[in-house]
């Protein structure tokens, strides 16, 4: 026993020299490594029972070592890889270790990360699904239901009884797809297509789309529900041909957490305002169509609202500003035709009085036309004489100065003679000259020369005799000039009278040219003053029948004027006041309304009113 006792212990000091290296690993390694330690055990045990050699049971157990070695190894780089699995599993993904390491490990390594990545993907996808408010499912190519949100979750449990109505005696786990049954064999839908089911009471609108991803179909549903859509629109119609006809009392129905609730309480907001707004003005206009001019729009609205109140209560104001002023103004007009009646009649008397005294005015001034006239016939007389005159002047000043210019010419032909006869004289002197230088040459020529110097003093004695003459002519040319200068000064001196005559003759013959025609404007004006006071005549004959016109009309409108202040008596405004009697009424500037003491409704907009401009 002893020698057995020792043979054990020292298979049991061999296993542990063996297994030096494994010793660390617990028993929760990987039981792989455990075989191949008992595997080593086994074979020193088998060995030294059969009696084999040492060396070849230790390189056995060696052997087996290093089996069991490369077993750790591979089971320690394999662990991090579990554990992320793991994890992924349990919908935590993380890190993924080994993914730069080469061998299948590596390659393990990064199709898990692979997958990581995808799982992360669908898990933001589904959570962004679950979180928002559409109904949606995904089905796989077999029918089948493989996820469904929240809100879809929400709408079956809401309207489950309807499903169980649509698919009586079916379990709540199979309704989705007996759905999608009813859409493949009823309406065969296409990917993008909208299909419309009745699920009981509800109306169901799906909107299908293929899903197609590494070779696998599927198909993803949205779940729309119609029926409050509908619901919506059937109310929307009913309030908008109720506001059509007048009534906007309709109002539609608020469901929270609809899509529509928004709407609808906006909707409902505009009909109450409007509603509002349309009983104010309806009772506006009931007390203006009862003559109460007090009623305004009261309510508070922005907007058009508010300029159609303030406009409103504007024109309101302006009316009964414009009532109170025919008001005023049928009083005063009430006096003022009381006080135009006795006008009247005082000024047909005064009428009377008045044609009277004019038709003596005519007769005068008939009597002054007619001297007017006899005074303009003498005054053209008159200028019928100075324009006579002033012809006479006129033709004997052209006389007088034809008869200057003769005596110039005959001065100028006198002096001409006087410069002939001083030629004259001077040919008798030269005449003498030669009749003595005749002589002369006669008497030395002998008796030859004696006939010739007879005739040279017959030419000499005529010379003499020529030049006697011609003193004697110049002397009465010298005479004839001096007579003429003095007659030429004595026509020119009556020509300037003359002129200055006809400078005055033309003057008194203007002035009476002016007076006849002063005259004659005169007795024309004359004349137009006669048929003008003769019309003034006629006319104040018909003012007489006018006054009386006149009287009858005053009294009509008295008659009118009663009648007006009775009608406007019917309507009611703030400032109205008791009718006042005749003797009592003011002039209307005195009852002018006060535009500041006139009511603005609340929101409205006062205006700058003036009486007697509204």
């Amino acid at each position: 026993m002893r020698e057995r006792a020792g043979k054990t212990k020292k298979r049991t000091d061999f296993m542990g020299n063996a297994l030096g290296p494994l010793s660390p690993l617990s028993i929760s390694q990987p039981l792989n490594a455990a075989g191949s330690a008992l595997l080593a055990a086994g074979c020193v045990y088998a060995g030294n029972a059969a009696g084999l050699p040492a060396g070849g049971v230790a390189a056995a157990a060696l052997v087996a070592g290093f089996g069991s070695l490369a077993a750790w190894l591979a089971t320690r780089r394999i662990k991090p890889l579990r554990e992320a699995l793991v994890r992924l599993a349990e919908g935590q993904p993380g890190p993924m270790p080994a993914l730069s390491q080469s061998g299948e490990a590596g390659e393990l390594a990064r199709a898990l990360a692979s997958l990581s990545g995808k799982t992360t993907d669908a898990a933001r996808i589904r959570a962004a699904l679950d979180q928002g408010r559409s109904a949606v499912m995904i089905c796989d190519a077999k029918g089948h239901v493989v996820y469904a949100s929240k809100a879809l979750l929400r709408f079956f449990a809401e309207a489950q009884d309807d499903f169980r109505a649509a698919f009586p005696g079916c379990s709540a786990k199979d309704m989705l797809g007996r759905v999608m049954e009813r859409i493949g064999a009823e309406h065969r839908a296409r990917s993008g297509e909208a299909v419309e089911i009745a699920l009981g009471r509800r109306t169901v609108r799906l909107v299908l789309t293929a899903l197609e991803q590494d070779g696998s179909q599927a198909t993803a549903v949205e779940w729309q529900e119609l029926s409050g859509d509908r619901a919506f629109s059937l109310a929307l119609r009913e309030m908008a041909a109720a506001a059509a006809e007048g009534d906007f009392s309709k109002r539609l129905p608020v469901s929270p957490g609809s899509g529509f609730s928004e709407a609808a309480e906006a909707l409902n907001a505009v009909a109450a305002c409007a509603e509002e707004a349309l009983h104010d003005i309806a009772t506006a206009a009931e007390r203006l169509a009862c003559g109460d001019m007090t009623g305004r729009m009261t309510g508070r609205y922005s907007g058009a609202l508010a300029t159609l109140q303030a406009d409103l209560n504007e024109a309101l104001d302006r009316i009964a500003l414009t009532l109170d002023t025919v008001r005023a103004a049928a009083d005063e007009a009430a006096w003022s035709a009381d006080r135009v009646a006795g006008s009247v009649e005082d000024l047909a008397g005064r009428t009377g009085q008045g044609a009277g005294m004019l038709g003596e005015a005519t007769v005068s001034a008939g009597e002054v036309a007619a001297s007017v006239r006899s005074s303009a016939a003498r005054s053209r007389e008159a200028a019928d004489l100075a324009g006579a005159t002033m012809g006479a002047a006129e033709h004997g000043q052209g006389v007088v100065a034809q008869a200057v210019g003769a005596i110039e010419r005959i001065e100028t032909s006198s002096s001409r003679i006087s410069d002939i006869v001083g030629v004259i004289d001077e040919i008798a002197f030269q005449t003498n000259l030669l009749a003595l230088n005749a002589a002369v040459e006669a008497a030395r020529a002998g008796d030859a020369g004696k006939g010739f110097a007879v005739v040279a003093s017959e030419v000499r004695a005529l010379a003499q005799r020529s030049a006697q003459a011609a003193k004697d002519i110049k002397g009465l040319i010298a005479t004839s000039n001096g007579q003429v200068g003095e007659g030429v000064r004595l026509v020119r001196d009556t020509g300037e009278a003359l002129g200055r005559i006809v400078g005055a003759v033309g003057k008194v013959s203007a002035m009476v040219a002016d007076i006849s025609t002063a005259t004659a404007e005169q007795g024309r004006s004359v004349e137009a003053m006669s048929r003008k006071v003769g019309q003034i005549d006629g006319e104040l004959h018909e003012s007489v029948e006018l006054a009386r016109q006149s009287a009858e009309a005053t009294a009509a409108l008295g008659d009118q004027i009663a009648r007006l202040q009775q009608a406007v008596a019917g309507f009611t405004t703030a400032a109205a006041q008791p009718m006042r009697p005749a003797q009592e009424r003011q002039p209307i500037a005195a009852t002018a309304f006060n535009p500041a003491q006139r009511r603005v409704a609340a929101g409205g907009r006062p205006a700058p009113l003036r009486a007697g401009n509204g």
